[in-house]
């Protein structure tokens, strides 16, 4: 297996989000100087496997929303319509968790 492109410290820094978002969906990204490989970033997931810890369960949407819902209830906040919306909608798997993230932060930057 060949190892990707190892980025610099300061491609490291400059990019720490775009870093994090290869490292859970593309694999490892590498860090280091002279672009020799010193540090690796990798996904929670990846570092749990390596250390064997078992993997939790899938939590079933519906469960999700509820305890969602249940969290920002216990803050003494109720969740708006159209946000309850987005979660049913979410919950009965018409829409993606990242449809449902886009659909909540464009409600958010209103």
């Amino acid at each position: 297996m060949e190892r990707a492109e190892v980025l610099s410290v300061r491609e490291f820094r400059a990019g720490l989000a775009e870093a994090i978002r290869a490292a859970r969906e593309e694999g490892p990204v590498f860090v280091g100087s002279h672009r020799r490989a010193e540090a690796v970033l990798m996904s929670i997931e990846q570092y749990d496997e390596l250390r064997g810890v078992p993997r939790r369960p899938q939590v079933p949407r519906w469960l999700a929303v509820e305890e969602a819902v249940a969290s920002v209830r216990a803050e003494g906040l109720e969740p708006s319509e159209e946000g309850m919306r987005v979660l049913e909608a979410f919950a009965a798997d018409d829409i993606s968790e990242e449809e449902a993230i886009a659909a909540l932060v464009r409600r958010h930057r209103r």
